[in-house]
């Protein structure tokens, strides 16, 4: 029978995808998969265009808020890559249809034109807020979709406490933001154990956001606040 374990490797953590149940066939040893395997297999290679709407608006809610973040540390440079994903034209298949549901446009190309601007920065936290909730969806469901993202880039942005890839740590960073944002709207008194794990998640960025010069958090420390997540998701009713 296979058995749960946590490597130094994120592994997805048997995150949202839990073990496996299948035996190996009988007489053929078994062999546990990679962890960036594992993730393709349960996440597969997802056309934004074919996601619900609801998801679409909580990847572009995760990459606005990592652009606000990095452009209020005073990365321009940095915020610009994740802005340019927000670009309707450039990326159709995400943003289709986002228009209708609180995103706009002309505020990120405001912020992008003047990052520093704090009339701008303002005008980006407002569409933020406008975009929250159409990016709530199934709460439950939706934070799950968030923490397969958020695992699957952070195994890829860091590696034995050093960044590897820091687009990929930065927007792990945005899944984790979205995920406690959007949870934290919620009223039901259901949803506090899920808030606390989501909160203690996000801390484990620095206070400022995801710098390029920062240290990441371990991987079995990382991997240990996921499987926390999964935990609390599966109590929810």
């Amino acid at each position: 029978m296979r058995q749960c374990w946590i490597s130094g490797s994120l592994a997805l953590l048997l995150i949202l995808t839990g073990c496996g149940e299948t035996d190996a066939p009988r007489g053929e040893p078994y062999f546990e998969k990679p962890a960036s395997q594992e993730a393709r297999e349960v996440l597969g290679e997802v056309d934004p265009s074919e996601l619900p709407a609801s998801q679409r608006a909580a990847l572009a809610y995760a990459y606005a808020v990592t652009a606000a973040a990095l452009f209020k540390a005073g990365d321009d440079a940095g915020g610009a890559v994740h802005a340019a994903y927000l670009d309707p034209a450039a990326h159709a298949g995400l943003m289709v249809g986002l228009d209708t549901l609180g995103f706009d446009a002309a505020a990120v190309e405001a912020v992008r034109a003047a990052p520093q601007d704090e009339t701008a920065l303002a005008a980006m936290d407002a569409m933020l807020a406008a975009l929250r909730p159409n990016a709530s969806g199934d709460v439950k469901e939706t934070t799950g979709f968030l923490m397969k993202s958020l695992g699957v880039a952070y195994e890829a942005g860091a590696d034995a406490g050093t960044i590897s890839n820091v687009e990929a740590y930065q927007t792990a960073y945005g899944l984790a933001v979205t995920a406690r944002d959007i949870v934290a709207a919620q009223e039901d008194a259901a949803y506090g154990d899920l808030r606390l794990e989501l909160e203690i998640l996000v801390r484990m960025w620095p206070g400022k956001g995801p710098a390029a010069t920062s240290t990441p958090a371990p991987d079995l420390e990382m991997a240990q606040a996921l499987l926390n997540i999964k935990l609390a998701l599966a109590r929810l009713p």
